[in-house]
């Protein structure tokens, strides 16, 4: 076995119509593995390859990636012995079966293997496809080229960890094998072999969070998180204990990027950056004698993690804009229901300290827990668009992805809607039922937040805003409205307010 094909496949997702995409580093650091030891790897990253690709909304949703005709001329000009797909996100499910039966039509001889976080939460089920002949649970760095040398004997598979695999009695789902403890022993990843130049020259996220709209790769810092937020499965792959690699490794994969690419931007994606706050300030004060010359993003910045201090270091290493979680502006929610381990009365302290610097906040929060009341929403929204605290705002709904323990409670109490598949699996799709609310009903409030917002903010368009609640959702389209117009009596007009801390 020499050839090895690495895929992040297509995907439908629901959107505004922006589609955001991050080079794929789990793929990315297998191939360096892989490279280090003889083989001969490509990627085939769908996302980045499919950018310039003009693509229309269908029913709420976008295409991500590019034409099958295209993956099937792809894999048949590299002839792999071996594909390895990555099924990060449940909305991939779908295009990951086509993709490997589409292998399995080309080289029925080939070897399909899965992996990623829907695949490690759900590994039986992906086994389900006759076309997928392994699943690697959890991190597959050290595994992956393991399995490759079983394959080549013909036997051991049982001593490969993580390894779900088919005998004839049966499934086989082999113990796990622990996560790697040394970060610094994997190399960089293959920033080679991604379609970078395409990649710089056509992605431009129009997001307030991010700065002027252009492309900025993502590197990790560290991996797991020990937070248990009711709506995570990222444990299934990366663990809850933090685990940080040495800030001289990290430092020159900086450099390398900053002097290969020229990069202007660098997206930090941990689980959890701020985990380590000593560390976290020690990376600040040695970034800012590099002098890349760089901005710095955070795709994850926790609340609960920070100081005072470590406000202060990443606003002097230029993050003038910082986005937080807080989910809900209730602390019994959080604390009962999220289980987030953040206290809203010492992330108010913080956070009006942050303003005080002049700092660009945006606070993203969640409605449609189980176990949340309508009151309770509207004391999140409430927060979210009256503290005076942001100056950008995200709500999003609640979702059950596989592998949390929301995704649990919801099978085990049978709230999932009807019509529930992975294509939903969506922050902003509603997709269960309790006795608090109806999918209908989160639908309604998220829409009418939305549209008061707007409103609020630029009233001289209200009808431009009336008519895309019409052309988004026109069966909720009176209701939505309705909705709307209490938000301004109550809030705008008659100055009720709702409690947070």
């Amino acid at each position: 076995m020499e050839r090895i094909l690495l895929i992040q496949p297509n995907m439908k997702v629901a959107t505004s119509g922006q589609r955001i995409v991050y080079p794929p580093l789990g793929i990315m650091y297998i191939a360096s593995v892989l490279e280090q030891k003889g083989y001969k790897v490509r990627i085939l990253d769908c996302h980045a390859e499919g950018l310039d690709r003009d693509v229309d909304m269908i029913d709420g949703y976008v295409d991500v990636g590019i034409p099958m005709d295209d993956v099937r001329k792809r894999i048949q000009e590299f002839r792999p012995d071996c594909v390895g797909i990555s099924c990060n996100f449940s909305v991939m499910v779908a295009s990951m079966n086509e993709t490997a039966k589409l292998v399995k039509e080309l080289f029925p001889k080939t070897a399909v293997i899965v992996g990623g976080n829907h695949a490690s939460s759900m590994p039986e089920e992906v086994m389900e496809n006759p076309c997928v002949d392994y699943v690697m649970v959890g991190e597959s760095e050290l595994t992956f080229p393991m399995l490759l040398n079983k394959i080549d004997q013909g036997i051991g598979f049982e001593s490969v960890p993580g390894l779900v695999w088919r005998k004839d009695s049966g499934l086989i789902k082999n113990p796990p094998g622990g996560y790697i403890k040394d970060l610094d022993s994997l190399p960089m990843p293959a920033w080679h072999l991604f379609p970078y130049e395409k990649y710089s020259r056509t992605y431009k996220p129009h997001t307030v969070t991010w700065g002027k709209p252009e492309a900025m790769p993502s590197i990790l810092t560290s991996r797991g998180c020990a937070g248990t937020c009711i709506f995570c499965s990222v444990h299934k792959t990366m663990g809850r204990k933090f685990r940080a690699r040495n800030l001289d490794k990290v430092f020159e994969e900086i450099r390398f990027l900053v002097d290969k690419y020229h990069i202007s931007k660098l997206m930090i994606v941990d689980d959890n950056f701020t985990h380590d706050r000593k560390r976290t300030k020690q990376f600040c004060d040695e970034f800012k004698k590099y002098n890349f010359g760089i901005e710095i993003y955070f795709q994850v910045l926790a609340l609960w993690c920070m100081d005072e201090e470590l406000i202060d270091k990443l606003y002097d290493i230029g993050c003038t804009h910082m986005g937080f979680a807080l989910e809900s502006g209730v602390q019994e929610v959080l604390t009962n229901i999220v289980k987030k381990p953040l206290k809203l009365d010492r992330a108010m302290e913080l956070l009006r300290y942050a303003k005080q610097k002049g700092i660009h906040l945006t606070g993203t929060f969640v409605i449609g827990f189980p176990g949340e009341t309508k009151k309770d929403i509207q004391r999140s929204l409430y927060m979210a668009n009256y503290s005076g605290l942001f100056d950008s705002r995200e709500i999003y709904i609640a979702t059950p992805l596989p592998g949390s323990e929301m995704f649990d409670i919801c099978k085990k109490n049978n709230l999932f809607v009807d019509n529930f598949s992975y294509s939903r699996v969506e922050v902003v799709k509603p997709n269960i039922t309790t006795k608090d609310f109806t999918p209908e009903d989160i639908e309604v409030i998220l829409e009418a937040d939305r549209t008061h917002h707007l409103i609020k903010a630029n009233p001289k368009h209200i009808l431009r805003y009336i008519k895309g609640v019409w052309k988004r959702k026109p069966p909720l389209f009176f209701k939505v409205l309705w909705e709307t117009l209490k938000m301004f009596v109550k809030y705008d007009f008659l100055k009720i307010k709702e409690i947070y801390p």
